[in-house]
């Protein structure tokens, strides 16, 4: 079994980096394989925004994050230093989100045997 943590650096929508990670988080899991958590960093952290208004004609990815993790148990954190700077409140975080520093990162980077960047920074 390989260890997968994913850190995303990009905002919902651009590039379809969550649509990615969430397909090829599917597709790790059904290999047999673990994904210890997703990281938001950069405008990433946008992504944990749970008032994202999708409309009628958009995916709603806050909905399938929170799917995806709850599904799978799967942990999904955002950069304290990077909430702080957006004025993101926790409140305003999809369920089972939360704000933690880097080390929290780094403690996934060294218990996982791959690390899977989205986003620039990778």
């Amino acid at each position: 079994m390989v260890v997968f943590s994913f850190v995303v650096c990009v905002e919902p929508y651009k590039f379809e980096a969550v649509d990615t990670l969430l397909n090829l988080g599917e597709s790790i899991i059904k290999k047999g394989h673990q994904i210890l958590g997703i990281f938001f960093y950069g405008s990433g952290v946008y992504n944990v925004n749970k008032d994202v208004n999708v409309g009628s004609s958009m995916r709603n990815l806050p909905k399938r994050l929170t799917e995806f993790i709850n599904n799978h148990t799967i942990g999904l954190s955002a950069c304290s230093t990077w909430i702080n700077f957006t004025g993101l409140k926790s409140d305003k975080f999809i369920p089972g989100a939360c704000q933690v520093g880097l080390g929290g990162l780094s403690e996934w980077m060294a218990q996982s045997d791959r690390v899977i960047v989205f986003g620039p920074g990778g």
